[in-house]
């Protein structure tokens, strides 16, 4: 029992402010979330967008675009477009803490089957529920994904119908959200 706890703790402490592969980290801490390695950054109610080239962008709760500070006109289509890519980055806030959570609650079932383990019980429940709190783990993480598929849908149809948005309409690719599938699979 005690060396798979080693391997459970240490997942829980990568996932529980984390979540993703190595280049798609999806970070959160505090207010603010950083996605895709900060290429979006959910910044108290804005979400600020940093393309490799060029200037950076934000898009406001109510559906508002700017680019370097200077607001961009945008049609209602467009507008809809945008409150959708900023709930699926809000939601990749609110489901990354769920991760989080989850994270944490293997971290206490290891840790009382590691404290029975050392008292000399078997405790063969413990490792279930360890495995039980890493399928939640899972799960919560596969929400991410989700998030990511929304905000992907909503910044390909942006970038083909607004031209200021072009710079920022690869920052979240197809491989971006099949790999974080991948990453979270329960396989």
């Amino acid at each position: 029992m005690r060396m798979h706890l080693f391997p459970a703790l240490l997942a829980t402490a990568l996932l529980a402010g984390c979540s993703g592969s190595d280049d798609h980290l999806t970070l959160i801490n505090g207010s603010n979330t950083s996605i895709e390695n900060g290429a979006i950054r959910v910044e108290g109610s804005q979400i600020v967008l940093h393309p490799e080239h060029g200037a950076s962008a934000t898009i406001g709760a109510s559906g508002d675009f700017a680019v370097d500070g200077k607001p961009v006109q945008i049609t209602p289509v467009q507008r809809a477009l945008f409150l959708q890519y900023y709930a699926g980055a809000e939601a990749v806030r609110e489901h990354g803490v769920e991760t989080g959570k989850a994270g944490a609650a293997i971290a206490g079932e290891a840790i009382k089957g590691a404290v029975s383990n050392l008292a000399g019980d078997e405790d063969k429940s413990a490792e279930e529920k360890v495995n039980t709190q890493t399928a939640k783990v899972k799960q919560a993480a596969l929400k991410i994904c989700d998030d990511l598929e929304q905000i992907r849908s909503a910044q390909d149809q942006l970038a083909t119908q607004l031209d200021a948005f072009k710079p920022y309409g690869q920052l979240i690719t197809a491989d971006s959200v099949s790999e974080c599938r991948k990453g979270n699979s329960n396989e």
